[in-house]
This record gives C-alpha cells, structure tokens and sequence, in this order.
C-alpha cells in the first residue's frame, strides 16, 4: 500500500509540473490589466496606465482572447476578440472582432512571461513599444 502510494504521489508532482510547464494551462483564465508602458521609437514615454487610470480585462481559453477596456468612470473604450498563441516566450495575437476598425486582421506578437499570478509581455503594436503587466483573477 505505502508503495502505491508512493508512485501515485510520484505521478502526481510530475503531471502537476508539466501543467505548470504547460503555457496555454498558465495562461487560460481571466486577467485585468495591473500596468502599462508605452514608448516611441526614441524610447520616450508617451503613455501609461497605472492606478488603475484605465481598466481592461481580457479573458483567454485554450486559443482564443477577448478583451474590453474603460476608463475609471464605467465609459467604454474599446474591445476586441480574436486567436492567440503562445509558445514559449512568444505571444502572438490576431484580432478577427473589434470596436475600433483599426485593429481589424491585425497580428501583433510580443514576448510573455509568466511568473505565478502576474503575465508581462512586451513587444511592437503600430509602432509603439508596449509593455503591458497583466494580473490573473480567475
């Protein structure tokens, strides 16, 4: 009995790490946006959202993300779905639903980390430098 314990447990911590392995486990569920820097190509700063100055959730499942921005008043902003990957350290997303026609058919790709509860990603949308701190909630 103590031995098949001992391999349950076994089997166990190596399914649980190859979850945690796994990024699409990591990253599927809900994330509301923490921080964000925005930068030109001078590297000058020309925006950022912090203090919750501007609040966005997205949501992800196994290969597709929405998301929904507003300001601190409950005005929307903007929202956009679409297909994501995310390999390694390589994020990429591609809007196919949006609010803002700009964005239509567009694929941005950024590189991710995850570390724990908190996803940062950073990486080129129309120009700009973004470095987005996202913070899960579900």
């Amino acid at each position: 009995m103590k031995k098949i314990l001992t391999l349950m447990a076994i089997a166990i911590l190596a399914l649980s790490q190859w979850v945690n392995a796994n990024p699409k486990a990591t990253l599927t569920g809900t994330w509301e946006l923490e921080y964000a820097i925005y930068k030109n190509q001078k590297n000058e700063v020309v925006g950022e959202i912090k203090d919750k100055s501007t609040l966005s959730r997205k949501i992800l499942s196994e290969q597709h993300f929405a998301f929904i921005t507003w300001d601190k008043s409950g005005k929307f902003t903007v929202a956009a779905s679409g297909t994501y990957t995310f390999k390694g350290e390589n994020y990429s997303e591609t809007i196919d639903v949006t609010s803002e026609a700009r964005l239509m058919g567009k694929t941005y790709h950024f590189n991710g980390v995850i570390k724990k509860d908190l996803w940062i990603h950073k990486g080129m949308e129309d120009g700009i430098l973004i470095e987005e701190h996202w913070r899960r909630v579900h």
